[in-house]
């Protein structure tokens, strides 16, 4: 070697000594961070965010601030493979560890945690979690066994305290491509740990340089040309992209927030409407409204987690706290709002707590345990009042709080009454129950209380004396009962025997069980109108059951994977709460998207029609009208015998409420309140072969569409006769834009034709794009659009001035389309079905909105909304009108911030929002 060569060889040596000693010889020419991860997922994705942190802000001709060392490309192939892994992590700073379950079971990912836990601080350790969970419990100091899927065991147990984390968050990509996670969040995150920036700060870095670049740019073309005029330009370019930048940063996170309000829609429904809410605030378009409507309407609204089996939940008597008892023997305290813990736990039982019972003015908590006890609990000071109540049993399977206070029952070996102020117990033990009682409950007025074990048994509270024999089988184990809000019906769930429903007056079953008399029900509980019953299943579902019509209420609620060993509704009947042997506590809002009350009994039906204050609902027999109150669910007023017979009858009542358009052969208006006709009927000619197929009032009331299989005729109500000449098309379905001037018919072709209502000619014609018939037509309150139904299964939106399809159509019916109605606000449209089903549509981006409504076994004939758009009615060919919840399409946002109730603060900004966009206050102050 030349002495030149050694001269330089020494210099670099004092060199790279010198940045030894200035602490950067890591980043600079050794590794600032060490990969270590298992599995073909991870490996795919794990190049490219070593080129992003590589990359991440540094000039082009500038080395990598940080270096990783990846296996996968910075190791050769060779028989020294561990060799040149240890010194990649001799040489590094950090140990980042992709945890998944795959890195929990990889021996090499534990070696590489092995050495790194000999020869470095464990503080240097970086969890990044691409797959499972990592769950801390801050009980034990360290990660939960259980539930943390993703830690490597040898990581377990090393921490103080917890240590900062991140999760991968999943992004789509597109197609059927499946999800990748979210790199640059990835990298940025890493990165600023490493260099110990914000990750603000390092975006801000890669914005200046991009700056920095632009400006030298410009400068030089400046030098070579008009100087003031580049440098105007300059600053102007600066502002455009500084603009553009924050713009895609926003979309990005919004794109960000949008995914991760959709994956945790069942994982952790609060987070998901709290990010749902936060695009909205940052980018307020469709989509985001979109995400705030899904997550509105999603009926999952929270996850209670525990670390055990919850047998028992309660709500308190304001709604505002869920309590919990797990098989540890601790009651917790939930904010329903928040979905956060309330203070601190009750800690007193030994064992599983069985059962729980607030007091009526919510100050104190009954709860019974397997330790043989009942402790009554101070809910404000979190104290145990007194001695436990005592059974002498083995344990104690329930306890139930007097609607006075006064008195508390418990069911264990036998039936025990105490007095809540002496903690004594009245009177001897009472029997009933061969094997001992399982559940109790009081009667709404206090004067019975029911237990349920071998059997059901009513109990007179004042002289503790049974009430007649035992209901059912004595063979039967009755797990749970409950009384109904009026005290009329009682409610049984038995194992096998499924959901009864009992006379209380007459001690008999009210028809036939609900559900298979083989399904194993744990629980059961009356929604505080009385009209639904909430049933928890051995398979880990809850339904909802129409106590009137013993009919199941929608689909099942699935999300728990072990027995429901407990539901109960809140106060205002909003929300269902459900506790299972999988650890947790799930809250549901069950008026979202749900019937209210009642379904109508409307019977056979030739036609049905809603009246526009959406108070009355007009339904045609053969020879009579009969009316029904919508808010009572009851006829009102006597029929209206309209005289004429025969299948196909048509409906529509005029914009002011007061006059009815009946139609099939002939044509007559009627006076709704008075049942009176309105003159003469029209004069049509009465055709057998030909009858009047749609009726339609123009919003003025002052014209009427009448369509039949040969023309379409519009008629002069105040003169009483026809005007102009008929339309030449053979149509069943009319409808009027909003401001009069056009009519909408369906055509024999599968298409839609616009007249003009003054000239009677024929204005435009949407292409065929339909394959099936026709069935309805509607435009939207502000005329720009109009939707079609068809028996080909699809809904089709439509642009009034050109007649061109908007979109997709909307797919997701499994039958024909009967009907289709708009919001009054236009950003929702109904369907209904042959299928059964009703189903929600968000106008501006032709998605489906929530889960199909269900509750109607028969073809859906009509569907029509409230005029403030938060009920829905529809109607079908089972013979009912069913009223729908959906204020939540309204407004969905502000729907949101009413559930939250305060919840969603400006922390919560800071905790769940990425960097980058400025905080917004996500809930007006009001």
């Amino acid at each position: 070697m030349s002495a030149r060569a050694c001269g330089l060889g020494t210099a670099f040596a004092r060199l790279r000594s010198s940045l030894a000693r200035r602490g950067r010889v890591r980043t600079e020419i050794g590794y600032g961070v060490f990969l270590s991860y298992s599995g073909d997922r991870d490996r795919q994705w794990l190049p490219r965010l070593q080129r992003v942190i590589e990359k991440q802000s540094r000039p082009w001709y500038k080395p990598p601030r940080i270096r990783v060392f990846l296996d996968y490309s910075g190791v050769s192939i060779g028989p020294q493979l561990w060799a040149k892994i240890e010194a990649g992590l001799a040489r590094s700073d950090w140990l980042v560890v992709l945890a998944s379950p795959e890195a929990r079971a990889s021996v090499w990912v534990d070696r590489e945690i092995e050495w790194w836990l000999e020869h470095r601080s464990v503080d240097t350790v970086l969890l990044v979690v691409t797959a499972g969970q990592l769950v801390w419990d801050e009980r034990r100091g360290d990660w939960d066994p259980e539930l943390s899927t993703a830690l490597p065991a040898r990581l377990a147990g090393r921490f103080e305290q917890q240590p900062v984390w991140k999760s991968a968050g999943l992004r789509h990509l597109g197609n059927d491509a499946g999800f990748l996670p979210d790199i640059d969040s990835v990298a940025f995150g890493i990165a600023s740990v490493v260099r110990g920036l914000a990750e603000d700060e390092l975006r801000s870095e890669g914005l200046r340089d991009t700056r920095r670049n632009l400006r030298t740019a410009r400068i030089v073309a400046g030098v070579l040309g008009f100087l003031l005029l580049v440098a105007s330009t300059v600053s102007v370019i600066a502002v455009v992209e500084r603009a553009e930048a924050r713009r895609q940063r926003d979309h990005a996170v919004t794109q960000q927030l949008i995914t991760q309000s959709s994956l945790l829609a069942t994982r952790d429904p609060f987070a998901a409407r709290l990010k749902a809410l936060a695009a909205w605030r940052i980018d307020p378009s469709p989509e985001t409204r979109l995400a705030v409507l899904e997550a509105t309407v999603n009926q999952e609204s929270g996850l209670l987690p525990h670390s055990w089996p919850v047998g028992s939940l309660a709500f308190s008597p304001d709604g505002r706290m869920v309590a919990s008892g797990g098989g540890d023997g601790v009651v917790r305290f939930w904010d329903t709002a928040t979905q956060r813990r309330a203070g601190k736990a009750l800690v007193g039982h030994h064992r599983g707590v069985t059962s729980m019972a607030f007091g009526p003015d919510g100050r104190t908590l009954a709860s019974s345990s397997y330790d043989g006890t009942v402790r009554l609990w101070d809910v404000i000071s979190r104290r145990q009042i007194g001695a436990p109540f005592n059974a002498h049993a083995g344990s104690v399977n329930a306890v139930a709080y007097s609607p006075d206070g006064r008195t508390l029952v418990t069911a264990d070996e036998s039936v025990r009454v105490w007095d809540v102020a002496t903690h004594r117990q009245i009177g001897g033990s009472l029997g009933g129950h061969a094997s001992g009682a399982a559940a109790v409950a009081f009667s709404p007025d206090g004067r019975t209380f029911a237990t349920a074990g071998s059997g059901l048994q009513l109990w007179d509270t004042g002289t503790r004396a049974p009430i007649g024999k035992t209901l059912g089988e004595d063979d039967t184990l009755v797990t749970s009962v409950a009384f109904s809000p009026d005290g009329r019906t009682l409610a049984s769930a038995s194992t096998p025997g499924g959901v009864r429903l009992w006379d209380t007056r007459t001690r008999s079953p009210i028809g036939k069980p609900l559900g298979s008399s083989a399904t194993w029900t744990e629980s059961v509980a009356f929604s505080p109108d009385g009209a639904v019953l909430a049933a928890g299943y051995e398979d880990g579902s809850v339904r909802l059951w129409d106590v009137v019509r013993h009919t199941q209420t929608g689909a099942p609620f699935t999300g728990h994977t072990g027995k429901v060993r407990a539901v109960a509704f809140s106060p205002d009947g909003a929300v269902l709460a459900s506790s299972s042997d999988d650890t947790t506590v799930r809250l549901r809002d069950v008026r979202t998207q749900r019937q209210l009350g009642a379904p109508l009994g409307i019977g056979d039906q030739q036609a049905t029609a809603l009246s526009p204050d959406g108070r009355t609902l007009a339904v045609v027999g053969l020879r009579s009208v009969r009316f029904w109150n919508v808010a009572t669910r009851r006829p009102t007023g006597a029929p209206l015998l309209h005289g004429d017979e025969g299948l196909g009858f048509q409906l529509s009542f005029s914009p002011d409420n007061a006059v009815l358009a009946i139609a099939l052969h002939g044509l007559r208006l009627w006076k709704v309140v008075a049942r009176l006709p309105v003159g003469e009927p029209l004069p049509i000619t009465r055709n057998v072969a030909n009858y009047i197929t749609a009726v339609a009032f123009s919003p003025d009331g002052k014209t009427l569409a009448s369509a039949r299989s040969d023309s379409v005729r519009l008629w002069d109500l105040a003169a009483h006769r026809q005007t102009g000449k008929a339309l030449d098309v053979s149509a069943t379905s009319v409808a009027f834009s909003p401001d009069g001037r056009t009519l909408a018919t369906n055509t024999e072709n599968d298409t839609v034709a616009l007249w003009d209502v003054t000239t009677h000619r024929r204005i435009g014609e949407t292409p065929a794009r339909h394959t099936a018939q026709i069935t309805a037509v509607a435009f939207s309150p502000d005329g720009r659009t109009f939707a079609t139904a068809s028996r080909d299964n699809t809904v089709r939106l439509w642009n009034a001035a050109t007649r061109e399809q908007i979109g997709d159509a909307l797919a997701g019916h499994r039958s024909g389309v009967t009907s289709v109605a708009f919001s009054p606000n236009g950003a929702t449209l109904a369907t209904g079905s042959m299928d059964h089903t009703v189903r929600l549509w968000d106008v501006a981006t032709g998605r489906e909105i929530g889960d199909p409504l269900d509750g109607h076994s028969a073809d859906v004939t009509g569907v029509a909304f409230s005029p403030d758009g938060s009920t829905m009615v529809s109607w079908g060919m089972d013979g009912t009108a069913r009223v729908w919840n959906v204020e939540a399409t309204v407004d969905p946002v502000r729907s949101l911030c009413r559930w939250a109730r305060g919840a969603f603060t400006a922390d919560r900004w800071r905790g769940d929002v990425p960097p980058g966009p400025a905080p917004r206050a996500l809930c007006p102050a009001s």
